[in-house]
């Protein structure tokens, strides 16, 4: 029994010691097979192997990219920046060295000057050249691209073009060549410009692409680099130097990112400003048709519609426009956004206006050519808006009144029915026969071919007032006509009344005077 159960520790601890035996020999195999592993290294930008990429095929470039990559991109494209905007500081750095050479009287102090104004200008032309050619660099490496770029083609041009001048200048006294040099500063600062601007577009499509994929953390460097960039664009304007500010707006105006870039810009403005005119013309005919013949709606909400929509279309028209003129107008929305409600606060009122009316629209108590009298104002109604209803009165006014004026108070809408009664009432003295009266009243009805025969007309005397005996005439006529029958029949029953001698009385009193009580007043006052 012993002996068996030794046999099984054995066999248990052979088994085990070859399991560990396995995994050990698994594990160097592993560690055998892999390379060792050394230090990642850092990310190298990919955009920037061509500085002068266009914009539409560097969005496309950075869309696929990480918020980590896009703020290696975001950086590369910074440091270009700065190093062209610290050219452009040295060549108007420059400038004003050129003019103290042409301001001294002495021709080493010239020399001396123009040579401090070459050294700035080279060493900063050097820095930038070098950045421009490190971040090449950098991008082929991380695309695996080989040659190299164009973007060191155009500054060596530039530079033998500068040396070739600067060679047969030297021919001048000291102060032509500062005149030349200055000229030469002067041009170069409006292609470093030019170039500034096209590398600040590149820079804002990677903080716009970096700031829709980033966290909170990000926005405060993508608010640092647009500062930054809001810092150093734009030209600057020397008063006290004729020539150069002469020089820095022809040359803007005539720049591919000045002049030319905003009066595209501004092309663009209009262009959009009229094709959405015209579609908002065009949306709004085709709302207001299918309105019509589609959905049973009134004329007043037909025309609030199409006129709301078509601002609407021109609203958007509009941001579409201003972002052709470069203006980004997500603050703008924001600011409206934030001031929403101290805006609605100031316009209660207003917003009264805009609940009275879509009740208006809801209830349809009027609609555009009814004779409506509501507000305190009888007219026809010509157009409604979500704040206020235009009348158009008998008496050639225009007059707007606000919706909750309308909405919170009777509406008497005179021509919303096709038939309509005449109300009139004529009054006869106590001596003449009222009888003959009604009868030619009702002959005078009876024989206008504008009074309807249903409802019939009636004709009956119905007061004993102080003055007169009242007879009432209430024909019926159609909405049109109401007016014209109004006035017919009362001239007609004035004429025949006067034919047929029956009067008509002014209002009197009668005034009775006893004498015996005046008598007794006055011989009360004499005891």
């Amino acid at each position: 029994m012993a002996r068996h159960f030794l046999v099984a520790q054995l066999r248990f601890l052979a088994t085990t010691l070859a399991l560990v035996g396995l995994v050990i020999c698994l594990g160097a195999t592993a560690s055998f097979g892999q390379e060792p592993r050394g230090e990642t290294p850092p990310p190298q930008p990919k955009t920037t192997v061509d500085t002068a990429i266009p914009i539409e095929q560097l969005r496309v470039l950075a869309r696929p990219l990480t918020r980590e990559e896009l703020e290696v991109e975001a950086d590369a494209w910074f440091e270009l920046l700065r190093k062209k905007a610290g050219q452009i500081s040295a060549a108007q750095l420059g400038v004003k060295k050129t003019n103290d050479a042409l301001a001294a009287d002495d021709e080493d102090a010239a020399k001396q000057a123009i040579d401090e104004a070459s050294r700035v200008m080279d060493k900063a032309e050097a820095e930038s050249e070098q950045a421009e050619r490190e971040m090449a660099e950098g991008a082929q490496e991380s695309l695996g691209l080989d040659g190299p770029t164009h973007a060191d083609d155009e500054p060596e041009s530039q530079r033998s073009d500068q040396a070739d001048r600067g060679e047969g200048s030297g021919t001048h006294p000291a102060t032509d060549a500062a005149a030349i040099k200055k000229d030469d500063l002067l041009a170069d600062i409006t292609t470093l410009q030019d170039e500034r601007a096209a590398l600040a577009d590149r820079l804002e499509v990677v903080l716009a692409s970096l700031e829709r994929k980033s966290l909170d953390d990000a926005d405060e460097k993508v608010a640092e680099y647009r500062k930054y960039v809001l810092a150093v664009s734009g030209i600057e304007l020397d008063a006290k130097d004729a020539s150069a500010t002469w020089a820095a707006i022809t040359g803007w105006l005539k720049s591919r990112e000045g002049g030319q870039r905003w009066l595209w810009n501004l092309g663009k403005f209009l262009l959009v400003l009229m094709a959405s005119y015209l579609v908002a013309g065009v949306v709004a005919s085709l709302m207001r048709w299918l309105l019509e013949r589609r959905i049973n709606m009134s004329r007043l909400a037909e025309n609030l519609i199409a006129r709301t929509i078509k601002n609407i279309v021109m609203l958007i028209g509009l941001a579409i426009a201003l972002t052709a003129l470069e203006i980004d107008i997500t603050p703008i929305i924001a600011a409206i956004g934030a001031a929403g409600f101290i805006i609605g606060f100031a316009l209660q009122g207003t917003l009264s206006n805009f609940a009275s009316g879509l009740m208006i629209l809801i209830n349809r108590p009027f609609d555009v050519g009814d004779v409506v009298s509501a507000g305190g104002v009888t007219g026809l109604v010509q157009q409604m808006n979500l704040v206020s209803t235009t009348f158009h009165t008998f008496d050639n006014q225009t007059i707007h009144v606000p919706n909750n004026e309308i909405w919170g108070n009777v509406i008497t809408n005179i021509t919303a029915n096709d038939k309509r009664r005449v109300d009139l009432e004529f009054g006869i003295g106590y001596d003449d026969d009222f009888e003959h009266a009604e009868e030619i009243i009702h002959q005078v009805v009876q024989e206008h071919e504008l009074v309807l025969d249903e409802p019939e007309p009636v004709v009956v005397t119905h007061e004993l007032a102080d003055s007169s005996v009242n007879i009432v005439c209430r024909p019926w006529a159609k909405t049109s006509d109401w007016w014209k029958v109004k006035t017919d029949i009362t001239r007609s029953v004035k004429r025949r009344f006067d034919q047929e001698g029956i009067s008509i009385p002014y209002p009197q009193t009668d005034i009775h005077v006893y004498q015996h009580q005046l008598a007794s007043a006055q011989s009360g006052s004499q005891t």
